[in-house]
């Protein structure tokens, strides 16, 4: 087969195969390298909420353009990925709370956004199932909705397929060759592939591809967890999240329950402790974990990509069961949480929670989309469609200046 490309993308999640979808679509020549298999890690590990509701403002005209795409992405890459315009609710029971949604209220307004501050007798008719305990109100959006984190990466990839692009599973890239001061090709197990691009959106494994050459990508792996139940007795629509527990129901009355408040970092090696400091993740009250991730890393599992085809994180039971018990008291018509099976991921996490999206400066023909975090799935194709149009023109329609890595001091 042919081994030159116009672009060669690393990472099979969302953002890596909507990348490679827009490419191949516009006639580029495209493969992609995924060390294990489509979707196998972060992109398929959360809970599927998608909208702009509590957004960073930075990130909404990205997010609003992902919705556009979301709306539509059934019909263009003919096939489904569980697209839900159910609306999304989140609860505030105290004044923080309350001032964090008064304070979202003005940037709603600034981008016209559907969002609505309500009370607590309109929470009651939202979720007429549900008695909070001590709510005081909530953000309602409509207009937001969620996806089948199962589907989509890999919808986007079979459609990449069906305009051209080649997809490499079980194919790791080892390293990204430099020429001068331009790219010129990554070495993987399959042997070396040229290219005049090269995209890494590898998620967590980005920091480690892009070390060799000299570029920090600032990030934390961050656990999250996320429980599926057995069947619940009362229907809710909408998306909920509060300060205990966030969850979808799915037609067949099935919760994805996550814990959405507990983030674990599970310390390594390659924990980096400047990170650990910076005041945000202070205030996200981050756990440390010190158990078989660091005796893993000590023995050097985590400092190649052949070594994990998969990250398979344990998920944090005890979280798990305080956000199920936390459901039931406030449910109390529904018999306790049973889960079917839990599971967790690492996310890739910048110190202020927002991705890297660009064109690195040097070498020149690499371009960087990672640290998308919890919520990298709903904005995930305005990113692949963001990092499309800067390789086939240089430029994109939103301005991703608030994206670039060079606001933690290093271009």
């Amino acid at each position: 087969m042919n081994r030159r490309f116009d672009t060669v993308i690393i990472g099979g999640g969302i953002v890596g195969a909507s990348a490679a979808y827009y490419l191949a679509k516009s006639g580029k020549s495209v493969v992609l390298v995924e060390k294990g298999r489509i979707n196998g890690e972060q992109s398929s590990r959360g809970w599927g909420i998608i909208g702009t509701q509590g957004r960073n403002p930075l990130e909404i005209p990205l997010m609003l353009d992902s919705l556009e795409i979301w709306r539509g992405l059934e019909d263009e890459l003919g096939d489904g990925v569980g697209w839900n315009e159910r609306g999304q609710v989140s609860l505030f029971s105290n004044d923080s709370g309350r001032r964090r949604s008064e304070a979202f209220m003005a940037v709603a307004r600034q981008f016209g956004l559907t969002t609505q501050l309500v009370g607590p007798k309109e929470v009651v008719g939202l979720l007429p199932h549900t008695k909070p305990q001590g709510c005081l109100g909530a953000l309602y959006t409509p207009t937001d909705g969620s996806a089948d984190q199962q589907l989509a990466a890999t919808a986007f990839a079979r459609a990449a397929a069906g305009y051209g692009a080649v997809i490499w599973e079980n194919t790791a890239a080892r390293a990204i060759d430099v020429w001068g001061e331009v790219v010129c090709g990554v070495d993987t197990e399959q042997g070396r592939l040229g290219c005049q691009n090269i995209v890494v959106a590898a998620g967590c494994w980005t920091s480690l591809l892009l070390k060799p050459l000299g570029i920090s990508h600032p990030s934390l792996w961050i656990r999250g967890s996320v429980g599926r139940s057995t069947v619940v007795s009362c229907f809710v629509k909408l998306a909920v999240s509060c300060d205990k527990y966030a969850y979808l129901q799915s037609p067949d009355g099935r919760l994805n329950l996550a814990a959405v408040h507990e983030p674990m970092h599970d310390l390594m090696l390659q924990s980096r402790p400047e990170l650990l400091r910076l005041h945000k993740l202070k205030q996200k009250k981050i756990k440390l974990g010190l158990g078989r991730p660091m005796v893993r890393s000590i023995m050097g599992d985590f400092d190649g990509f052949v070594t994990h085809r998969s990250l398979d994180p344990a998920p944090d039971l005890n979280a798990l069961k305080r956000a199920a018990d936390a459901f039931h008291t406030e449910h109390p018509a529904t018999d306790p949480i049973q889960f079917e099976r839990s599971w967790a991921g690492y996310m890739d996490y910048t110190p202020d929670e927002l991705p890297i999206i660009e064109a690195v400066a040097e070498p020149r023909g690499l371009f960087v989309a990672a640290g998308l975090g919890s919520q990298g799935f709903g904005i995930a194709p305005a990113v692949g469609r963001s990092i499309s149009d800067l390789i086939i023109r240089g430029d994109t329609d939103r301005d991703l200046s608030p994206f670039r890595s060079r606001r933690f001091g290093h271009d």
